[in-house]
């Protein structure tokens, strides 16, 4: 799936899974970080690329995305290997536990700085795969950051709600990627051979469904669409409740 298609369907899973009438009750957020939760989803969405030196998120906030991009790309051996599979989506959401760690409590507030530097970038890195930033958006990049890293740190409490982002998103990257004909190494560094050919289990190991045919297909512009829809109409509803929210926080 292209990188816009990633974030997208990230945006959708968190405000399907973490809505009032999601069956998993564990996952119930309060509006503002279902909304919150939507645009780090999205850029958590986009983490499992940055494998690879042109991705979205290796150039969101340069230079520093771009070392990591290296040292992943390093570890993971090469695009759509180690951060597409299981073992990827336990590293990275053990990243975000670790962030989630780090909570100050204040005047009876507990805060969570560690939370919002992890949802700044990753609202940074959605932005600039959706295009919402000026130009490269550089500067506008580290100033979104910035922001958001304030929101993240305040309203997320005590609630482990990165991880949980961290989780899903990478999650549904995978699931993404899995729709198309290359398919996802989902047991690495394992590659096991399917003890007889099947269309969904290929010779080299990689898991596939192929629903969603070549990457950037009409069939994946079409799902993405509705996904875009759905998400475009829950994010506006919760508007108006994470205003007062934000207005409640720092009033």
């Amino acid at each position: 799936m292209m990188g816009p298609s990633h974030a997208a369907t990230g945006a959708a899973a968190w405000l399907a899974l973490t809505g009032p009438i999601s069956p998993v009750a564990a996952l119930h957020m309060p509006p503002e970080l279902q909304l919150l939760g939507a645009l780090t989803t999205a850029g958590a969405a986009l983490i499992s690329d940055w494998d690879h030196p042109r991705a979205t998120i290796a150039h969101a906030l340069p230079p520093v995305t771009e070392w990591i991009s290296r040292g992943i790309r390093a570890v993971a051996g090469g695009h759509r290997q180690g951060t597409h599979s299981l073992l990827g989506i336990a590293a990275f959401t053990a990243v975000a536990v670790a962030a989630a760690n780090l909570q100050v409590p204040i005047g009876g507030r507990v805060y969570a700085p560690g939370q919002g530097i992890i949802a700044a970038f990753l609202v940074a890195v959605a932005a600039k795969a959706l295009r919402l930033l000026p130009g490269r958006g550089f500067v506008a990049g580290w100033l979104l950051g910035a922001a958001v890293a304030v929101l993240g740190t305040v309203l997320g409490g005590g609630l482990w709600w990165i991880p949980a982002s961290v989780a899903i998103g990478v999650t549904v990257h995978i699931l993404g990627d899995a729709l198309t004909c290359v398919g996802v190494p989902l047991l690495w560094p394992a590659r096991p051979r399917p003890p007889l050919p099947l269309p969904f289990w290929t010779s080299t190991g990689r898991f596939r469904l192929s629903l969603l045919g070549t990457t950037g297909s009409w069939r994946e512009w079409a799902f993405v669409s509705i996904v875009t829809a759905y998400t475009i109409v829950r994010a506006v509803s919760l508007v108006p409740a994470t205003g007062r929210a934000i207005a409640a926080a720092v009033g």
